[in-house]
């Protein structure tokens, strides 16, 4: 399974609710529903998913209609795929014109991740009002 797009404007917003996509991956229905709610609140469009592989394909076809996520919010451990392996998949497969969204990585676990390459860490449990200053610096256009 390739990611291909052909260019188009893709600028991780939803044109129809013209508000942010967060793409929420987490295998916890409890955090789902939680983000799922706050995000929404302030603002943005989540999307929440239950694990790696059903992420990639929700990418996949989102592509292919022209919607990016402006960030990911993924869960470490998860059953089916669990972030790690989706992380490899993500960057192995993704072949559009456009950088993979900044990734928020969610876990209890509080080793050293910087070799997953992603933008940001919160350990669980965390504070929403942490979440929301982390979207807002990786979502800035500065943060790159």
């Amino acid at each position: 399974m390739q990611l291909t797009q052909p260019p188009t404007q893709l600028e991780g917003m939803d044109a129809r609710a013209e508000r942010p996509v967060v793409l929420v991956i987490d295998d916890q229905p409890a955090i789902l529903d939680m983000l799922d709610c706050t995000l929404a609140l302030r603002g943005y469009q989540p999307v929440c998913i239950a694990n790696g592989q059903e992420a990639l394909k929700w990418i996949k076809n989102t592509l292919h209609v022209g919607r990016c996520p402006m960030v990911i919010l993924l869960d470490l451990h998860m059953f089916v795929m669990n972030g790690t392996e989706f992380l490899a998949s993500l960057h192995a497969q993704w072949d559009v014109p456009v950088s993979i969204p900044p990734i928020i990585l969610l876990t209890v676990d509080k080793s050293d991740h910087n070799h997953l390459g992603c933008h940001d860490v919160l350990i669980k449990p965390f504070r929403i009002r942490d979440l929301y200053e982390r979207l807002r610096l990786v979502a800035s256009p500065d943060a790159f």
